[in-house]
């Protein structure tokens, strides 16, 4: 109840906000009331998105008559990482009726026809919104009716949490304004040779990272040097240990973007499952910029703590020279 996976859609009951364990939404967009509100998509610990009575997706202020194109309706929480304070942003603004057609991974129980509640802007029905047990382990009533005839689904396969923590086909990892888009964790995963393990080697999915970083423990169940120890014994900058520096800050840089990024910077709020870094390789993203690379580009890599037009700043030849043959015995 603490990961994160059961507040993906929260609704709003007697016109009061939705509790979450680590982060608070205090007041939906500007001009309306909770009473207003059918449901708050997320709030967790990104972002929060609301919807109005009949469903849709808020985009505009209350009965406009004239589209607001520049309209706050999404609320972002403050993140340190990325050096921004908790405000509201826009999001489809002044676009009108948008639909909420997102339950397949939002909810529990999902079906595409229909509309829950009665509500005409909600594409399908759904027996519980979030991610709930059952959406994983499949119906408790019937385990619990014949407890040993009958046993609860156990899936530990990359592909069962790839249902959802994928956006298209898995052969490409999209991105737009400078990052990945958000929930491409297979995707990026599918790019390289850690498609062969399942999600749960490093993660617990009833243990979320956020949860587990709230309550000061590991955010993962095994290290990369568990596996990588000859590279992680092998580090040609002897800086970076004196720093500190984790086989993450490198590896898994803060590519995606869910609620706040700064391309400047080369910081997202998500960090990559692209893990394997490419040396000769700068930029990210495919010349048109909806594509991700299947490996790290030094912009990600090393740009993100060395940031251009600060005192760490490098040439990108400084940095080339210096990520190959990184790990290389010495």
């Amino acid at each position: 109840m603490k990961s994160g996976h059961s507040y993906k859609l929260n609704k709003v009951v007697d016109g009061k906000a939705p509790t979450y364990p680590f982060t608070a939404v205090e007041k939906p967009p500007e001009g309306y009331t909770w009473n207003d509100i059918s449901y708050v998509i997320g709030g967790y610990n990104w972002k929060a998105r609301f919807m109005d009575k009949n469903g849709y997706i808020i985009t505009d202020k209350p009965g406009a008559t004239i589209s607001d194109t520049n309209y706050l309706n999404q609320y972002n929480f403050a993140n340190v990482a990325v050096g921004k304070e908790a405000g509201w942003v826009k999001y489809n603004s002044g676009k009108p009726k948008l639909v909420y057609n997102c339950g397949a991974c939002h909810t529990t129980g999902y079906r595409p026809d229909g509309h829950q509640d009665d509500l005409p802007g909600i594409v399908g029905v759904w027996a519980a919104p979030g991610i709930q047990c059952e959406a994983c382990h499949g119906p408790g009533s019937l385990h619990m009716a014949n407890p040993y005839g009958i046993a609860l689904k156990v899936d530990r396969s990359g592909e069962a949490c790839g249902a959802c923590h994928r956006r298209n086909a898995v052969e490409a990892v999209d991105a737009s304004g400078g990052f990945i888009e958000h929930h491409e964790q297979y995707e990026e995963l599918y790019q390289s040779k850690h498609i062969t393990l399942d999600c749960v080697v490093c993660h617990n999915p009833h243990e979320g990272v956020v949860q587990l970083r709230a309550e000061d423990k590991p955010p993962t169940r095994t290290t990369c040097e568990n596996c990588h120890y000859q590279q992680a014994q092998n580090a040609q900058v002897s800086k970076h240990a004196a720093l500190n520096v984790q086989c993450v800050s490198c590896h898994m840089p803060r590519v995606g973007k869910s609620a706040w990024g700064d391309a400047t910077k080369f910081t997202g709020d998500i960090r990559t499952h692209l893990m394997a870094i490419d040396p000769t390789q700068t930029s990210q993203f495919s010349a048109d910029g909806k594509k991700a690379l299947s490996q790290l580009g030094l912009d990600f890599a090393c740009k993100s703590c060395h940031i251009p037009g600060s005192a760490v700043e490098k040439t990108d030849e400084a940095l080339k020279a210096a990520a190959v043959g990184y790990h290389d015995k010495q």
